[in-house]
């Protein structure tokens, strides 16, 4: 009988042990899964809302960068007749190789059709992919960065390319900050 209680009370002791190893082990995750998470719930350190169909590594850090260092970029945007005039500028030099070859990949890839369909990007750059076809653009390099042109003779994607313009230059002067905002509004999540 002595034999009996002590196998019962020795398995009682074996399973709070692992039922208190449990706990801990999952506290830790959730307090380590929340460790770059601001207020609003969102991780603004690795941000995962950058992924994209396939994106590739160098264009989710230049994003990052782009996102984190926002405050250092000046940004003037000039709509015309037939489209945008863009020009996105930094002191800042690895900010400024970040927004050169953020605009060059997505050239490339506007050219290509390849839409990164990144979790954060807005309805609008979809329609700009739709219609790659109909959109003209030139890239001229200024000493601190990058004039975009862009045009179109289809007055819905002249308007789209307006609206995308002035999305990126709110992106520029808020960050992230901007997009959750936008996406809130849109009833979008990235979650």
């Amino acid at each position: 009988m002595k034999s009996n209680i002590f196998k019962i009370l020795l398995l009682l002791l074996v399973f709070l042990a692992g039922l208190i190893s449990a706990f801990w082990y999952m506290h830790k995750q959730e307090n380590h899964s929340s460790h770059h998470m601001t207020m609003n719930g969102h991780d603004e350190v690795n941000m995962p809302g950058l992924q994209g169909v396939d994106t590739t590594d160098t264009e989710i850090n230049d994003l990052k960068n782009i996102f984190n260092n926002h405050k250092d970029i000046i940004r003037t945007v000039e709509n015309i007749e037939n489209g945008i005039v863009t020009i996105t500028e930094t002191e800042n030099k690895s900010l400024r190789e970040n927004i050169i070859s953020h605009v060059s990949m997505m050239l490339t890839r506007l050219q290509e059709n390849r839409n990164p369909q990144v979790i954060i990007q807005t309805p609008t750059l979809n329609i700009l992919f739709e219609n790659y076809d109909k959109i003209e653009t030139e890239v001229i390099s200024t000493d601190k960065g990058v004039q975009f042109i862009q045009t179109s003779n289809d007055p819905a994607i002249v308007a789209a390319l307006q609206q995308h313009a002035s999305e990126v230059s709110d992106m520029a002067a808020h960050g992230m900050q901007a997009v959750h905002e936008r996406m809130m509004k849109d009833g979008q999540s990235h979650h």
